[in-house]
């Protein structure tokens, strides 16, 4: 597995690249970490001067950063001139990138005005699963997996993906969705899915958790309040409610937890 760490060299970018480590332990992966700037000079004859002054620097500092490991994880770095997202883009698809994980913005977490920052961008539009890693959230202190599903065309590669990426970490998962109203289509598809699962991951701890809300998005974020512990798994499709924690300020409060680091799967 090869994980991409985008830093821009912060404390909070240092966290994620912590969290990154500690993973690929389980995973016997191996990291880059990625540094992306974007120059601005007034005059092309600059552009030389600067950007070899930005790439020495960043160097320099990509190297402090890897020395200062134990070396128990294969890392190396890459520095991209070009906008955070697009050298994020760009780099997994020219390396064939399992998983990124990064940090969120702001000392307390993702927060409402994450949206347009680089790391909703990333987590919206990636093609490989992301994991957002909130200030000071640790790979050490998640003790479950909690799973939120809103039961619009879920597929067992989601699924089987989830298991991938997270069966290493020996932790019970729950799955969860919120219901607004009665509806018998998806409470029979929730039992499917509960059946489905127990039966073809036998070696997975899984509980099944349906609640009640007046909508989705409030309901989700009540039930996660007090759990601290956990790494939220959401999966991304197209049409899906996923897509429209975008459009809206509590969605994103909601989905954006800001102690909790999420996991996104397309």
């Amino acid at each position: 597995m090869k994980i991409l760490v985008p830093t821009d060299l912060s404390e909070n970018a240092a966290n994620a690249f912590s969290f990154a480590r500690s993973y690929a332990q389980q995973q016997d992966a191996s990291i880059t970490l990625m540094y992306s700037y974007y120059a601005v000079y007034d005059f092309a004859a600059q552009a030389a001067e600067i950007i070899q002054a930005i790439e020495s620097d960043a160097k320099a500092a990509l190297k402090k950063v890897i020395s200062d490991t134990d070396g128990s994880v294969k890392v190396d770095y890459k520095i991209i001139q070009g906008t955070v997202s697009t050298a994020i883009f760009a780099t997994v698809a020219n390396g064939d990138y399992d998983l990124i994980i990064m940090g969120t913005q702001g000392a307390s977490g993702i927060k409402k005005n994450l949206i347009g920052s680089n790391t909703a961008t990333v987590v919206k539009e990636s093609e490989v699963p992301v994991i957002a890693v909130p200030f000071n959230a640790t790979f050490e202190s998640i003790k479950k997996i909690r799973v939120a599903l809103e039961l619009e065309n879920e597929n067992e590669t989601m699924f089987r993906k989830l298991i991938e990426l997270t069966e290493t970490w020996n932790l019970p998962y729950e799955v969860v969705h919120v219901e607004s109203g009665s509806d018998f289509n998806k409470e029979i598809s929730f039992k499917g899915i509960a059946a489905h699962l127990t039966e073809n991951f036998p070696d997975c701890d899984f509980t099944f958790e349906k609640l009640e809300g007046e909508d989705s998005d409030k309901g989700l974020n009540e039930y996660l309040q007090g759990k601290s512990d956990s790494l939220l798994v959401m999966f991304s499709k197209e049409k899906s409610f996923f897509n429209s924690l975008f459009s809206t300020s509590h969605s994103v409060e909601m989905a954006y937890h800001t102690h909790i680091p999420l996991l996104v799967i397309k």
